[in-house]
């Protein structure tokens, strides 16, 4: 009679553990415009980590990146789309979370792929923050080239230049958004990205509400990315439109002028960025109203839509999410 007692407390535990093992921990969500070639591995990596599925969106590629995805993951873990861009992409993978109510999602870009056992640790590490209590926390790993011989760049020489100092989890000011995990509950506090961009630039204005909610971004030095991506040498002019873009979406959304009144405003924003004392080498050479033009042009082309969008925020439980 013992006996059998045993092994009915021994089923009842081992199935509590199979219900556990098969809700995913993460939810990993990946924008795919023309990636056919970093997908297997990023979809193996992933799934050698345990953490959790993948899940995708498709925007038009023509590479055969759909085909591959239709036979490799679930048709509830894909889907196609509009190329809305980069952000409203993520958002669709983030409001698929929030339905699912999975306990953390990952934000990874199409051209990475994962080291297994970090992002095993990473998740753990994330999941135990919460539980701790430590609210609206966003964890990246340290980021490589694609073969993992050197740092990724920007990571190195902006983003961590520290990294090689440290062995256990440091905090930043900001790491891009190629590898974010955080959990569900900051994805319900922050929101999803601003669709006012399409590429370039929501990860910023995403920062600044998690910072301005008082969240944190992580480097865990037991994770790596491995990122097939060069850092580009975009013409100043180019990333000045896009600073200026940025900081354009981020003050109106905050604030609380009408389209109309943003726009006639624009030029003594535009002049207040140029008296910067950072920015009078630019000035100079032409850079800074080259992209100052441009990003009044976009401004003038959208405010109206970003007003109706700052509206319905409002009746948003999450900024930019309708799940």
């Amino acid at each position: 009679m013992k006996s059998l007692i045993f092994w009915q407390d021994k089923l009842k535990r081992g199935s509590r553990t199979f219900e556990r093992s098969m809700v995913p921990e993460v939810l990993h969500i990946v924008v795919v415009y023309n990636g056919k070639a970093w997908l297997p591995h990023l979809v193996e990596s992933v799934q050698a980590s345990g953490t959790g599925e993948v899940w995708a969106i498709d925007h038009g590629s023509t590479d055969g990146s759909w085909e591959w995805l239709c036979d490799h993951l679930p048709a509830s873990n894909r889907i196609q789309g509009p190329n809305l861009g980069f952000g409203s992409g993520n958002n669709r993978g983030m409001e698929e979370a929030l339905r699912r109510g999975v306990p953390a999602v990952h934000l990874l870009n199409q051209d990475a792929r994962v080291d297994p056992q970090g992002m095993r640790v990473m998740t753990d590490w994330i999941l135990q923050r919460e539980r701790e209590g430590h609210a609206l926390e966003v964890v990246s790993p340290i980021h490589w080239d694609w073969e993992g011989k050197v740092p990724y760049e920007h990571f190195d020489k902006r983003y961590a230049p520290q990294w090689r100092e440290h062995t256990d989890p440091f905090e930043v000011p900001f790491i891009h958004a190629a590898s974010w995990l955080m959990t569900l509950d900051t994805v319900r506090e922050v929101g999803g990205f601003n669709p006012a961009f399409f590429m370039y630039g929501e990860d910023n204005e995403w920062a600044h509400r998690l910072k301005k909610a008082g969240g944190r971004f992580w480097i865990h030095p037991e994770g790596s990315l491995f990122h097939d991506e060069k850092p580009k040498p975009w013409p100043k002019p180019t990333v000045l439109e896009r600073m200026a873009f940025a900081s354009e979406v981020t003050a109106f959304f905050e604030g609380t002028s009408t389209a109309a009144e943003w726009r006639r405003s624009a030029f003594r924003r535009a002049v207040a960025r140029a008296l910067h004392p950072h920015r009078w080498l630019d000035v100079l050479t032409g850079s800074m109203w080259l992209g100052e033009r441009s990003a009044m042009r976009r401004v003038r082309e959208n405010a109206e839509a970003w007003e109706v969008a700052r509206t319905a925020m409002r009746h948003q439980e999450s900024p930019h999410l309708t799940p």
